[in-house]
C-alpha cells in the first residue's frame, strides 16, 4: 500500500511528494564506489569483485581545482569506462571545484565566484563529453562558513546555478547529481536540495568520531533539512588521518542499520579494498539491509 493511499484511508494528511529531486538520482539508492585513479582499478580485475559486493555505480575523479584529471581522461578515451559499462555498471564522475582562498572575507568570495562558475562548467562539459551517467561535486571547506558572518557559503548557490546552466547547454539537463562533503559541514544546503541534488556525506568514522555515519545522517536530515531518502553516506577504512581510528566494515554496517537511509558508497576501493574478497562480501551484506 502506498504512503499516499494509506494516508487517505486512515485519515492522515499525506506527505508532500518531493518534486525537487532529480529522478535519475535513484542510482544513489544503490551501493557505489568512488575511484581516484582509473589505471589502478580496471574492470578486468575488479568487475567480478564489485558484482560480488552488489555495487551498481562507479564514480571516477575527472576534475580537480579547475583542471581536468588528465590521466583519468586518457584512460576513459582508451576505453576504461566502456569496459565497466559493458560489465553492467553505471559510470559517472566526481570532481573538486575551487572555492574561497580565505574565509570571512567578502573580497575572497567575489574573487572565487568566476572560478566556481568555471569549475561547474568544466564538470558539466566533461560529464557530457565522456557520457557520464551522473556527477558528484566534492565541495568541502572552501564552500563552508567558519563562523556565522563568513560569506563563503554563498558559493554553494553560485555552483548549483552555474552547473544547471552548463548542463542545459551541454544537453544533459537532467543528469543525476549529488553533493559530497564532510559529514558535518556549514554549507548552504538549500541550493543543493532545491536544485535536485542528493547528498553523499563523507562519514569517515575512521578519521573522526564525530563522523559516525548515524550522526552524519542526523545532521544532514535534522539540521540541514535534507530529505532522508536523498542522503547516502560515503564510508572509508583508510588509516593515518585525523584521530586515526580503527573502524571496520562490520562497525559501519551495524551503525548504518540504525538509520533509514538507502544506498551508500565506499571511498577508494583501489587503495583500501584491493583484492580483499571478504570485504567485498561484507559490502554486499551492507547493501541488503
Amino acid at each position: 500500500m502506498s504512503v499516499f493511499l494509506a494516508a487517505q484511508i486512515f485519515g492522515k494528511p499525506a506527505p508532500s511528494p518531493d518534486l525537487t529531486r532529480t529522478p535519475g538520482n535513484v542510482v544513489f539508492d544503490r551501493t557505489g564506489v568512488l575511484v581516484a585513479f582509473a589505471d589502478a582499478f580496471p574492470a578486468r580485475y575488479y568487475a567480478a569483485r564489485l558484482k560480488l559486493a552488489g555495487v551498481a555505480w562507479i564514480a571516477l575523479q575527472i576534475d580537480n581545482g579547475g583542471k581536468v584529471h588528465a590521466d583519468n581522461a586518457s584512460a576513459i578515451e582508451a576505453g576504461w569506462a566502456d569496459k565497466w559499462r559493458a560489465a553492467g555498471f553505471k559510470v559517472g564522475f566526481w570532481g573538486c571545484p575551487r572555492g574561497v582562498g580565505e574565509h570571512d572575507k567578502q573580497a575572497a568570495v567575489e574573487q572565487a565566484k568566476p572560478n566556481v562558475e568555471a569549475d561547474a562548467l568544466l564538470a558539466a562539459s566533461l560529464t557530457a563529453k565522456y557520457h557520464g551517467d551522473f556527477y558528484i561535486a566534492d565541495c568541502e571547506d572552501s564552500f563552508q562558513g567558519h563562523n556565522p558572518t563568513d560569506p563563503a557559503p554563498v558559493l554553494n548557490g553560485v555552483y548549483v546555478t552555474a552547473f544547471k546552466r552548463a548542463a542545459l547547454a551541454h544537453g544533459i539537463p537532467n543528469i543525476p547529481k549529488a553533493l559530497s562533503s564532510e559529514g558535518r559541514v556549514a554549507l548552504d544546503m538549500q541550493p543543493w536540495i532545491a536544485g535536485g541534488w542528493d547528498a553523499l556525506p563523507q562519514a569517515y568514522w575512521n578519521s573522526y568520531a564525530i563522523y559516525q555515519p548515524s550522526l552524519c545522517v542526523d545532521y544532514y536530515v535534522q539540521s540541514a533539512n535534507w530529505p532522508m531518502d536523498r542522503v547516502h553516506p560515503t564510508i572509508a577504512t583508510y588509516t593515518g588521518e585525523g584521530e586515526n581510528r580503527k573502524v571496520t566494515l562490520q562497525d559501519y554496517a551495524a551503525d548504518l542499520k540504525t538509520r533509514q537511509t538507502t544506498g551508500f558508497s565506499y571511498y577508494l576501493p583501489e587503495s583500501y579494498l584491493k583484492t580483499n574478497e571478504s570485504a567485498y562480501r561484507q559490502l554486499a551484506a551492507m547493501g541488503q539491509r
